[in-house]
């Protein structure tokens, strides 16, 4: 099986993260809230779109 150069380099990515926190997934949480509050102006919060209900029509 060939191996995938972009996913190695995630795991790799991943690996290193992993190490960084001593493989402590409350530090690996940790790790990703700050980075997510260092992009909170570019990330997106939509509001749900309204539910849509079908109704049925009686043919005569």
């Amino acid at each position: 099986m060939k191996t995938d150069p972009i996913v190695e380099q995630v795991r790799q990515v991943r690996r290193k993260i992993e190490d960084e926190n001593q493989q402590d997934p409350e530090l690996f949480y940790q790790h990703l809230k700050k980075i997510q509050e260092g992009l909170s102006d570019r990330l997106v919060c939509r509001k749900p779109k309204p539910l849509v209900t079908i109704t049925k029509t009686r043919v005569a």
